[in-house]
Order: structure tokens, then C-alpha cells, then sequence
């Protein structure tokens, strides 16, 4: 994420077990059929497809706790992952820890806003802002700001891969109320809790609200109810490719999954790959 919620936001402390990755999670349980609308079934084969042809070191920014990075070291890749939440990397840690030391030797962790990204000289083959991350930029000039950082840590000729939610599929006028969203084993606890989740209207700024709350079943059986919300700022397709060629990048593909589905209105994802020609 490049939101920096502070380590106790419910969305920081359930984040594993809402968005589980298919080669890290401890409950497997939890691999359910939201993975495949949520655009998390098929992400990371797609990443691992290029960076086989990209042929070089992987940037991955907001990287997490690892659901990308950790595979992609796996498979012999290079990563420098950059998130901006200290607690989400002290997750990514852990989880490197029970790791054999050759992929934990692949993986460079670093603490920075995406925003002033600075890594000195290197440049990558391949860069990664995966699942949503970029809408947690709530502005247009913050968006911006992302992809022109990314483009300058590129080398010649590689490419840049942006997966975000299509908000032609949304409900802009938002939900009546949070409804319930999924039920799931917490990665940590090991208990059981439902996610109840809305969004709010579609503002005049382009913001929308995530909101809802996770009940969770204690030790004793009894429901805790935890509050959350969050902002996230919807990008329409030709935005995304206006910022995108802003940035100095050229769109190679515009598609509507990670397994090439055709960019269609109702698609459920907006996946664009561009490349740095230079």
C-alpha cells in the first residue's frame, strides 16, 4: 500500500487474510472464489510471464507483506520491493524468515512514499504496481507523481504494469449500507471473521470512501467489531493512459485481466502494461 495507515487500522491488521496469496498464505481455506473476482487468482503467473521476458531485476512498489514478491523470489527473480508502511514490511520480514536464505538474499526491502521514489542508479527490467495500489493515491496529481517515478527508475525498454479496478464496474453512486463481504480464517489469529463492506458515492473530487467492519469471533465466542474506512480515488481508463504517456511511457496493452481478457466497460480490472522506450 502507499497509504500510511498507521499499524493498528484494521485494514493493515486484516490485510493478509482479506487478500490472501495463493503461495503464501497459512490458511488455505481462505483461497475462495473472491480471489478470482478480485483480480488475485492470476496476478502473479501473469507477473512471473514478465518478467521471464523481460529478462532482468523486478521492481515492485507498494509490495505489501510479499503476496508478489515472495513467489517471484521463489522462481529466481531479483526484487526490490518499496512499500511506505513500516508494518506491512515488518509482516513481508517475518514471512522472509521462514524463507531459505537464497530467496531472502533476492529480496531488498525499502521504506519510502513511492511518491519521492529514489533508488539512486538502478534501473529495472520490469516494475509492478499491483492490486489497486495506485487508487490509494487520492489525487490525480499524486497518480501522476507515482508513474513518473516509476518511469524513471525503468531501464530502456522496460515496462511498467498497472492493475487497478475498473470503475466503470463500481457502483459510483455508492451502497446503501456495508453488507457482508467475506468470511475468512485471520492469517495471525487463526480466527474466524466477516468483513462487512460499502462504498460511498463517487465525490466531486473523484474520492470514494471504503467503509465497513470486521466482526471477529474471540477465544470466548464472543463477536468484536472493529470499524474501518479508507479513501480511494478511482482511475478511468483514458486517464491511466493519459498519465501513463505523461510519464514518458508507451501503452503496449490495455486488458481486462491478467489472463488477457479484452478491456470491455463491465470488465472487472483495467491491467496496462507500458514501455519505456528510451
Amino acid at each position: 500500500m502507499n497509504t500510511d495507515l498507521p499499524a493498528t487500522h484494521p485494514s493493515v491488521d486484516y490485510y493478509d487474510s482479506d487478500y490472501p496469496g495463493i503461495a503464501t498464505t497459512s490458511h488455505r481455506e481462505n483461497l475462495d472464489d473472491m480471489l478470482e473476482t478480485r483480480g488475485l487468482a492470476h496476478d502473479i503467473e501473469r507477473y512471473l510471464e514478465l518478467a521471464r521476458v523481460s529478462s532482468g531485476s523486478v521492481l515492485e512498489l507498494c509490495c505489501g507483506t510479499g503476496r508478489v514478491a515472495i513467489p517471484l523470489a521463489r522462481t529466481g527473480f531479483d526484487v526490490t520491493g518499496v512499500d511506505i508502511s513500516a508494518a506491512m514490511l515488518e509482516r513481508l520480514r517475518t514471512r522472509l524468515a521462514a524463507e531459505p536464505e537464497v530467496v531472502r538474499s533476492r529480496i531488498r526491502l525499502v521504506q519510502q512514499d513511492i511518491l519521492g521514489l529514489d533508488l539512486g542508479d538502478a534501473r529495472y527490467a520490469l516494475a509492478l504496481i499491483p492490486f489497486n495500489s495506485l487508487m490509494l493515491l487520492t489525487g490525480r496529481r499524486e497518480q501522476q507523481r507515482a508513474l513518473v517515478q516509476a518511469a524513471l527508475h525503468l531501464a530502456p525498454g522496460g515496462r511498467l504494469v498497472v492493475d487497478v479496478v475498473n470503475p466503470l464496474a463500481l457502483p459510483l453512486k455508492g451502497d446503501p449500507v456495508p453488507v457482508p463481504f467475506l468470511s475468512r480464517f485471520h492469517e495471525g489469529r487463526g480466527r474466524t471473521y466477516t468483513r462487512f463492506a460499502a462504498l460511498g458515492p463517487l465525490g466531486a473530487d473523484q474520492r470514494q470512501k471504503l467503509f465497513g467492519w470486521y466482526d471477529e469471533i474471540d477465544e470466548s465466542g464472543i463477536v468484536r467489531r472493529t470499524p474501518y474506512s479508507m479513501w480511494w480515488w478511482p482511475i478511468f481508463p483514458a486517464e491511466l493512459e493519459l498519465m501513463l504517456e505523461a510519464a514518458g511511457l508507451e501503452i503496449e496493452s490495455v486488458e481486462g485481466g491478467h489472463r488477457r481478457e479484452a478491456f470491455t466497460p463491465r470488465a472487472p480490472k483495467i491491467v496496462i502494461i507500458a514501455r519505456n522506450l528510451s
